[in-house]
């Protein structure tokens, strides 16, 4: 009797032993959202691969708690941030290249995703982190009062222009909600630059895009918006829209998911759409926005890389990504998640086939942001820019090349400090053809 107990003792010691178990941070994790993910990783992922994981979801004001713990050298197995972040994070040697660890099957992942929000990952052809979602501005229009008014959804800003003296008369505005002067203005700037082919920073991360010809024209343009075409400066979220006021509204994917939620008095007298483009010279129409996104990467200190990799292989993939936003969407009423893996939000069926397209083409039209060190100080001398045109009355051309001179005497500061870092990667040898 003893005997047996004894066996089954050291069975037991044998099994913990044996098992792995890693620590996964979900960044901008709702509790709801670490459930559904803990309940897949349950059913499907420990079954399969014997990981056991402990999820922690992290508030979007957590990003202070990734880096000290990466500081602290007690960082958890997978993590996740903005993209920038990784990157940064990479750059000074804390998480692993997945690249160059991995080979082959990041490659094979990386194939699967949106290849418009994987830019902010590369440098010099490494990649530090893999995509997890997808955030993307996007337009919804009145088509029932434009119809009325005999228009219909602007396919480029010159059309909207010509709306616009009939649209005003009527006492109606076309606007930017996020991205307008007073709520977060660089991504509507950001928008009318790259549609002509502009930047805000340049590939190398080191030198400023914003005085490139095409960018000073998007910036000029997206003034004008405002001292020529007097769209509304500001605006309260999307009742204006609801009552029938805005017949255009500029705003985060979110806005569709809001408007299907919180406005079912409106169904079918709105559409989603794409912001309105600007006509290249090869005669093609651009709609861009910038895409963004928070990303997984694998910390230095990760106790089984394999394991950390074989987690964010199986949550990336696009089985995993169909049944995750299909459940979260499901299960938390009026949100919306936007799944990297082109195919599953191609075929997501918890949105309307017209908000497919749309995202799908709003994404594939857009350009994720470049990463700079320190980028959201960088983005300031762009705020500024147009606070010099909109208050002091400065032309766009001048207050852009100001912005651009200050933010390359700002990134040429960073490039010392940054240095040692990149002599390191020139080092190693880490360029692969993209």
């Amino acid at each position: 009797m003893k005997k047996g107990w004894l066996i089954i003792f050291l069975l037991t010691i044998s099994l913990c032993v044996c098992a792995k178990r890693i620590d996964v941070w979900l960044y901008g994790f709702s509790n709801e959202m670490a459930k559904v993910v803990s309940s897949m990783v349950d059913k499907d992922f420990t079954p399969k691969t014997g990981i056991e994981v402990r999820i922690t979801p992290l508030a979007w004001t957590d990003g202070n708690k990734v880096f000290l713990a990466l500081v602290a050298g007690d960082a958890p197995d997978v993590l996740s941030g903005g993209t920038s972040g990784v990157l940064e994070w990479g750059l000074r040697g804390s998480v692993y290249d997945l690249r160059e660890t991995f080979g082959d099957d990041y490659i094979n992942l990386e194939n699967q995703l949106f290849a418009t929000i994987t830019g902010p990952l590369k440098w010099e052809g490494t990649r530090f982190g893999v995509p997890q979602n997808v955030s993307v501005m996007t337009a919804a229009y009145r088509t029932d009062i434009l119809r009325e008014m005999g228009m219909g959804i602007p396919n480029t800003w010159a059309e909207l222009y010509t709306m616009l003296p009939k649209i005003k008369a009527k006492g109606r505005e076309m606007a930017f909600d996020y991205g307008n002067p007073n709520y977060a203005p660089e991504w509507g700037i950001y928008t009318l630059a790259t549609q002509h082919g502009g930047q805000f920073y340049g590939q190398d991360g080191f030198t400023s895009a914003f005085d490139r010809k095409e960018s000073i024209i998007g910036f000029k343009e997206y003034t004008e918006l405002y001292t020529k075409h007097k769209f509304p400066q500001s605006g309260p979220g999307f009742e204006p829209f609801k009552r029938g006021e805005w017949l255009m509204d500029i705003d985060g994917y979110w806005l569709l998911s809001n408007l299907q939620a919180a406005a079912p008095e409106l169904q079918g007298k709105w559409e989603p759409g794409l912001i309105p483009g600007v006509k290249r010279a090869t005669g093609e129409v651009n709609h861009g926005t910038f895409t963004g996104s928070t990303a997984f990467a694998i910390p230095k200190t990760a106790k089984d890389p394999q394991a950390s990799w074989q987690f964010i292989k199986w949550f990336c993939n696009e089985k995993t990504q169909q049944q995750y936003v299909e459940q979260v969407m499901r299960d938390i009423k009026g949100f919306m998640q936007v799944p990297t893996a082109k195919q599953v939000l191609a075929n997501l069926q918890s949105l309307s086939p017209a908000i497919r397209a749309t995202l799908y083409k709003q994404i594939n039209e857009s350009y994720a942001v470049p990463y700079a060190p320190t980028s959201g100080v960088l983005i300031r001398f762009v705020q500024f820019a147009l606070h010099e045109v909109l208050l002091n009355k400065r032309t766009p051309e001048e207050a852009a090349l100001n912005a651009a001179s200050e933010m390359n005497k700002e990134m040429s500061r960073r490039k010392i400090e940054y240095q040692r870092y990149l002599s390191k990667l020139t080092k190693e040898g880490r360029k692969y053809n993209d």
